[in-house]
């Protein structure tokens, strides 16, 4: 059996779903995988089991310190996630070692702070060449690997059009082995849950101003998100809906978050359109459909090209529309509701929304790259 390493830009234990889900599940059915994190909180090297934990002052020459002990000719694939000074330093040892590489982008970070510098400022110009700079050194990194794992088609040819070498769009997806129902609360409100990051770019106060905006009062806003310094600033600017609101404290792990959302009946996936948030269906889906609860999303191609009309409900980005989807939501049955999530739960399981699926998909690519090099025998 082949062997890979995935050196993680993610913290040990934080249930990162492509992680450890499909490389440190679905995907070891067909390769052998090692998955290495990099941390600030350990000062020494240290193996559990297939887990290997670097300090963070070696990431930069993290091959130089893993031949120290570690037989990296072991190793068929190395994959890197995110971090290029770190794919730098694999690709500078690649042919030393004889293993492959593949390089993931979860999400174009770059490209978000270039958007975010586009002032006409001395600070402003300076950011842009210093992010379109960066952009520049990581496809040429990029396209000195042997796969490319975009998070999508559409994201692939938005943001990284100069990458151009073998490419596998790694989705986020569901697995099928823990699947939830969703086990509302029996009363006469609809529990609406937002999860995932909140800023500046996201516009959740479009959202609030159209819960203000609502005549219908029986319903109640969970809010789940990991920094929370941006929604608290953001809330205190709504105190009528004080009381409508809850935002939740210490959810650490992906049982503990799918423990809340299995108790709403709708999940809002409402972000503005624009070029990030139109190219990839948004995690936050994939966490709801998970639970079997429906998202409110907007009303673009992508989501489309994924969901139908009882599948999911849609709208687009302004305070009159997706007020007007709420009170429709508001005056649906519970059961009807239900039953939309469950549409939405099966159609990801049919497509390549699902792990177990893209474990095997990846595992023959990977397979195919590690055979071009071996020698067929007379």
């Amino acid at each position: 059996m082949h062997k890979m390493l995935l050196i993680t830009d993610q913290e040990q234990y934080s249930s990162n779903g492509t992680i450890t889900t499909l490389f440190d599940k679905y995907l070891k059915e067909y390769w052998e995988v090692d998955i290495l994190y990099i941390t600030s909180y350990k000062h020494t090297f240290q193996r559990i089991g297939n887990e290997l934990i670097v300090p963070k002052k070696y990431q930069n020459k993290i091959i130089e310190y893993l031949s120290t002990g570690n037989d990296l000719r072991q190793y068929d694939f190395i994959f890197v996630r995110n971090k290029k000074e770190v794919l730098e330093n694999v690709l500078k040892h690649k042919e030393e070692y004889n293993y492959k590489v593949g390089y993931r982008i979860s999400y174009p970070k770059q490209h978000h702070a270039l958007e975010l510098s586009q002032a006409l400022t001395p600070k402003g110009i300076y950011n842009w060449f210093k992010y379109t700079m960066k952009i520049k050194k990581r496809d040429t990194l990029a396209n000195e690997c042997d796969l490319f794992l975009p998070p999508s088609h559409e994201a692939h040819e938005a943001f990284f059009p100069n990458i151009k070498v073998k490419s596998f769009p790694m989705f986020i997806g569901l697995d099928p082995e823990t699947l939830r129902e969703a086990h509302s609360i029996e009363d006469d409100i609809i529990h609406f849950i937002s999860v995932g990051t909140m800023d500046p770019l996201r516009e959740f106060d479009v959202v609030l101003d159209a819960f203000e905006k609502m005549d219908s009062s029986n319903w109640h806003l969970d809010i789940v998100v990991s920094q929370k310094a941006y929604i608290r600033s953001l809330l205190s600017l709504y105190p009528k809906l004080d009381d409508k609101i809850t935002l939740h404290e210490g959810i650490d792990t992906i049982e503990e978050l799918k423990d809340i959302i299995s108790k709403n009946d709708v999940g809002l996936a409402l972000l503005p359109s624009n070029i990030f948030h139109n190219t990839v269906i948004a995690n936050k889906v994939i966490h709801y459909a998970s639970c079997g609860l429906p998202s409110l999303m907007i009303d673009n191609e992508k989501n489309h090209s994924i969901f139908d009309e009882d599948e999911a409900q849609f709208c687009t980005f302004d305070v009159d529309s997706i007020s007007d989807n709420l009170e429709k939501i508001i005056a649906t049955p519970k059961e009807e509701l239900v039953k939309i999530g469950k549409n939405s739960q099966e159609k990801l399981l049919k497509l390549r929304r699902n792990y177990k699926v893209l474990a095997e998909e990846l595992a023959q690519i990977m397979d195919d790259i590690v055979s071009e090099d071996i020698p067929v025998s007379c």
